[in-house]
């Protein structure tokens, strides 16, 4: 259950004048086509900041938003906050409040949960825990200097990306126009590059080569005999079914729909380990 009686986070940064239409509808593709919430979307087009949509967030929740990056973070509270706790909801001690009934202060992701506040409430034994929102990046920096907790979901800050020199770009095969745009833009900032391939220059491949594809459009493709010399990175549904013809056409990685951003950056990572490849076919739905 979350806190805060909810608008929609949309209309709020339009009233806020941080976005427009067009820019809200840019937006809202991303989120459908990705899956992934609404301001993060924003953020990575690069219409919000997060300092953005952290205030819209505030507004929307009622709860206070608070820049985490300069608040004091004191150690002896991670005993009220154990690093389990935190780990799972992704909540950070900020202070104790000491009066007639203690506070604890702590600053946690939007949308704000009352399960996350409950835990806190649990196992710190204070009957008052004061919620706080603060941006994805900043929790991430707390929860690592805190207690030594790397998010390896959280995406790398623009430029920090090392290059990846002679890497051939990933090659998008039979995905819609809309949807090849976002994954070529997501990746893009993480400095992989990509182009849209035909079938004939899929078929024509190296062993350098890696293709990313819907496994019904590349089943088609490699229909009878037909084999490439890339590697294949295929999606489809979380179904075994779907998983086992991945199988069938040798793919050395799968992502089940609807495409999760941070698992296709994770899965092309392991496809492309540099020299001395020793990737294995998947094993997983989302390996």
């Amino acid at each position: 259950m979350q806190l805060g009686s909810k608008r929609m986070l949309g209309e709020i940064l339009m009233e806020l004048g941080l976005i427009d239409r067009a820019q809200l509808r840019l937006g809202l593709v991303h989120h459908h086509e990705t899956h992934v919430p609404l301001g993060r979307a924003l953020v990575r087009e690069g219409v919000c900041t997060e300092a953005d949509i952290l205030r819209a967030l505030s507004l929307q929740l009622g709860i206070e938003a608070i820049d985490l990056d300069r608040e004091p973070l004191d150690a002896k509270l991670t005993r009220l906050v154990p690093k389990r706790i935190a780990r799972q909801y992704r909540v950070v001690p900020l202070r104790l409040e000491k009066g007639e009934r203690e506070v604890l202060h702590v600053a946690l992701p939007a949308p704000a949960s009352l399960e996350a506040l409950d835990a806190v409430r649990a196992v710190s034994g204070k009957p008052r825990v004061e919620p706080h929102l603060a941006s994805d990046t900043a929790l991430t920096h707390a929860l690592g200097a805190l207690y030594g907790l790397q998010d390896d979901l959280q995406e790398p800050a623009v430029g920090s990306t090392p290059e990846r020199g002679p890497d051939p770009p990933l090659l998008l095969y039979a995905w819609p126009p809309v949807t090849a745009t976002l994954i070529s833009r997501a990746l893009a900032r993480h400095g992989i590059r990509t182009r849209v391939a035909t079938p004939l220059e899929v078929m024509h491949t190296t062993a350098a080569d890696l293709v990313f594809a819907p496994v019904q459009a590349m089943e088609g493709l490699l229909a009878g005999e037909a084999r490439i010399a890339g590697s294949l990175l295929l999606s489809g549904t979380s179904e075994d079914e779907d998983l086992e013809r991945a199988h069938q056409l040798g793919a050395k990685g799968y992502v089940s729909n609807p495409l999760d951003g941070e698992l296709l950056l994770r899965a092309i990572r392991r496809l492309r380990p540099g020299p001395g490849d020793t990737s294995q076919p998947l094993s997983g739905p989302n390996g």
